[in-house]
């Protein structure tokens, strides 16, 4: 008996504590453990630098914003929030940062806090290439998406992308496998990859100036756009619940097919679901499904 009331005694006294600092802070506010006491929304998170030679693969987890760039540096330079762990071993560059979220402790239980640990900033020599890129980023409230991720004049064998933010991918070089499973818009420009795999649960895709041999986009509940896109083999886009309109190079090795359960569909002006001829040697062949919405191709 006596040691649950002192145990007890402990827990009332470091809630009164925690309440006097949240307090003392603007007001009630959590106080929760996180590398340290830390008051839900109050502070900046101090930032870091450190900087890597040797480095093939690059794995960023984390739930903040990220930017992976390429600039004027000499080596891989991370910029981060000291609530972030940067490692490197064996040529595996590894960012593994904090959630946005916490399971925190008050007076009344249990409950849920949400803070922003600041950026991480990724800034690349510019003649570095990976062979590996692998992110995965993990927002707290996927219904109300804010954070953005920005990959921009990158080079690697292969890139991996899964999470849920906002995504943008700018002059990226893929010799070999290029692959985005996300919740949130997608904005893939001027980048160039063999095989690509874009998907998202809901959102859009945008699609401006890539070179590729076989792309599959496809999303959930989202619209799909596109500009002409310099392709090889093979192009699909497959939306569930949104339209999809684009342009494409039209000439003699054109085969498109387009298919909408509800809605119109128009290729070139016309109204209908096949163009091209079907015995033509080396097509690239364009195949655009949408279960309800409009397929507009220009």
């Amino acid at each position: 008996m006596k040691k649950t009331f002192l145990i007890g005694l402990c827990i009332f006294i470091f809630g009164i504590i925690c309440f006097s600092v949240g307090l003392s802070h603007g007001g009630y506010k959590t106080v929760y453990w996180d590398h340290g006491l830390n008051i839900e929304g109050v502070g900046k998170n101090r930032e870091r630098s450190a900087y890597f030679t040797k480095v093939k693969q690059l794995k960023v987890s984390t739930s903040n914003p990220v930017t992976i760039q390429r600039g004027p540096v000499s080596k891989i330079k991370v910029t981060y929030p000291d609530k972030t762990t940067v490692t490197s071993t064996n040529g595996l560059l590894n960012v593994q940062g904090s959630k946005h979220w916490k399971k925190a402790f008050v007076l009344f239980g249990f409950h849920t806090v949400r803070d922003n640990f600041g950026n991480t900033v990724i800034t690349v020599p510019k003649n570095t290439k990976f062979n590996t890129i692998n992110c995965d980023i993990n927002e707290f409230d996927s219904d109300n998406l804010d954070g953005h991720v920005t990959l921009n004049g990158l080079s690697t064998k292969r890139l991996s992308f899964s999470g849920e933010s906002h995504l943008s991918l700018n002059n990226i070089a893929a010799s070999d496998k290029l692959k985005v499973d996300n919740m949130g818009r997608i904005a893939i420009s001027s980048s160039n990859f063999k095989d690509g795999s874009v998907h998202n649960d809901f959102g859009r895709i945008n699609l401006k100036s890539n070179k590729f041999d076989r792309l599959s986009a496809e999303t959930d509940a989202g619209n799909i756009s596109f500009n002409t896109q310099n392709v090889s083999e093979y192009f699909s886009a497959n939306s569930q619940a949104g339209s999809i309109d684009g342009r494409v190079k039209r000439n003699h090795r054109t085969q498109i097919s387009a298919s909408t359960s509800v809605g119109s569909k128009s290729i070139f002006g016309h109204s209908v679901k096949k163009y091209g001829h079907s015995n033509i040697k080396n097509p690239v062949t364009y195949r655009f499904i949408t279960e309800v919405g409009h397929i507009r191709i220009k």
